[in-house]
């Protein structure tokens, strides 16, 4: 027995190094290290590093419900309406030696009246100064916080374009001070009769201090008729407003105002322009002419002229709650017959933000609008109307 006990004990003892020895000749490798995500605490919140690279990137996502009242024209027309987005994009950024270069894209699906549609909100590449892509137009200042007015227009309470397609570059002279130059798609703004022959050619002028901003802008761009022998004119639209912060009532809390002139194209003034003339709200104006007329027997163009004046005041009484009211007068004067629509709105805002990036919101706003023509209103009688309108919003931003 002690000589079986022996060889048993021996024969485990080889099996073993002989295991031990296929191992090391099989060289198995140790597990490597994982490699975490890094962020990117410089250009803030929710930015990474792009693994391999020394570019950080940002994803981007928002979902926004809202419910909406109307004051239609019509019976047929809705008196409220759901509206649902989700919003995709992303922020990837490089430092270089020639300054930052950025690229930004978001687009959003929409849900409303039963079908879906799909908008480009933003796309841009940014090298230093220069910017290409679809971004927010450098007249607008970006102040207005409403959700009926924001981007909308159509009742002279701010541009009715939220985007276009541009091509600009910045200068920062530092002390807060800063200028823009940059040519944008005309077809954002207008429907010509002819085809565009040039950009609009737009420019800002920007100061920025801790007690608020101001800003100066201006536009200049060309009209063409379809007619070769009616001369080419060339309109023009000014902006000036200001913002200022009211840290002694509440942190966050300030007051903002702007005018706006143009001769030519109504939509620098808040007045969404269609062929036959433009839409305002629950009710369509329609003049002699988009933006234009020719009288008859001459070969000029007579443009229109075009007014706004709008602004807001908004309180935080708590950091997370905030209450906005507003006003707006606009009016648009075509050449030609007497048609001159003159709009004017007041409206009021409440935000809650419970959490961060989570709003919930309500607005309340009265518009009139009013004419000094006999029948320049599709569907609506009489020179004047008034409507009441609403929304309540949802928004998450992840």
């Amino acid at each position: 027995m002690k000589l079986v006990k022996s060889l048993l004990l021996g024969s485990a003892a080889g099996l073993v190094a002989v295991a031990g020895a296929s191992a090391a000749d099989l060289g198995v490798k140790k597990p490597s290290a994982v490699e975490y995500v890094k962020t990117c605490p410089t250009y803030g919140a929710g930015f990474f590093v792009v693994p391999g690279t020394t570019s950080c990137l940002k994803l981007i996502g928002r979902v926004r419900a809202d419910y909406i009242i109307d004051n239609p024209r019509a019976r047929a027309n809705n008196h409220n309406r759901f509206r649902v987005r989700g919003y995709v994009g992303f922020d990837h950024r490089t430092a270089t030696e020639y300054g930052l270069l950025r690229t930004y894209m978001r687009a959003f699906f929409q849900r409303e009246n039963a079908g879906d549609s799909t908008t480009l909100e933003y796309a841009f590449i940014q090298f230093g100064g220069l910017t290409a892509g679809r971004v927010t137009p450098i007249f607008e200042h970006g102040w207005n916080q409403f959700y009926l007015f924001s981007g909308q227009g159509g009742f002279g309470y701010s541009s009715d374009i939220s985007y276009t397609n541009s091509l600009g570059y910045t200068f920062n002279a530092g002390g807060g001070f800063s200028a823009t130059i940059a040519i944008d798609d005309p077809r954002e703004r207008r429907v010509s009769a002819a085809g565009a022959a040039m950009p609009d050619v737009v420019a800002s002028l920007g100061y920025d201090q801790a007690w608020g901003s101001l800003k100066l802008s201006g536009a200049l761009f060309q009209l063409r008729a379809a007619n070769a022998a009616v001369d080419t004119r060339y309109g023009y639209a000014v902006e000036g407003a200001a913002k200022i912060n009211l840290p002694m009532l509440t942190k966050g809390s300030n007051i903002w105002m702007s005018a706006s002139y143009s001769q030519g194209s109504s939509s620098y003034v808040g007045f969404n322009t269609g062929a036959a003339g433009f839409t305002i709200g629950s009710f369509t104006a329609t003049t002699n002419a988009t933006d234009w007329f020719v009288p008859a027997g001459l070969t000029s163009l007579k443009l229109s002229t075009n007014f706004a004046a709008i602004g807001a005041l908004q309180v935080y009484f708590t950091p997370t709650i905030s209450a906005s009211l507003g006003a707006s007068y606009a009016s648009h004067n075509p050449f030609g017959a007497n048609n001159t629509v003159k709009t004017m709105s007041v409206i009021g805002q409440v935000a809650w933000t419970p959490v961060a990036g989570f709003l919930i919101g309500g607005e309340l706003a009265y518009r009139k609008i009013s004419f000094d023509a006999a029948a320049p209103v599709v569907a609506v009688s009489g020179n004047s109307k008034s409507d009441v309108v609403g929304r309540i919003r949802f928004q998450r931003d992840f």
